[in-house]
């Protein structure tokens, strides 16, 4: 094979080696987060794994029978040396943004809980679940 023109292999590998830890970090935190959606006969249970974000980082509602849930996080490192000089600073940002539909939900008495990294939201169902039919006269 050719050699003139480098593999994606070694550009990685070439990423890799200037920006470090950060590259590969960079890569594997962009994106979504799991969830998990179950449904009992009262309600639909969503669990969302959100580790190293405290309660106020996330944003959470539901319009049109869409359930949103938002995160937005930033951190900083600092490190300086004896003199207050920086030997190293940096800052990164992540962010989260998953939507479901989840439709027969009684708006008024959902309720959501955050404890150890891990979002629980109970979206009770509405009386009729949808289950009634609507009879469509054809003309």
């Amino acid at each position: 094979m050719n050699n003139l023109f480098p593999t994606r292999r070694d550009f990685m590998d070439m990423n890799r080696h200037f920006m470090g830890d950060s590259f590969d970090q960079f890569f594997m935190n962009s994106g979504d987060f799991n969830v998990d959606i179950k449904e009992n006969e009262e309600a639909y249970i969503v669990e969302a794994d959100l580790p190293g974000l405290a309660k106020e980082d996330i944003e959470l509602d539901y319009s049109n029978d869409v359930l949103s849930i938002r995160a937005h996080k930033e951190m900083s490192t600092e490190e300086k040396d004896d003199e207050s000089h920086y030997i190293r600073k940096e800052r990164s940002s992540r962010s989260y943004n998953r939507q479901f539909l989840i439709k027969d939900v009684d708006e008024d008495k959902i309720t959501a809980e955050f404890n150890n990294g891990v979002l629980n939201v109970q979206l009770p169902k509405t009386e009729n679940n949808g289950k009634e039919t609507k009879k469509i006269d054809i003309q």
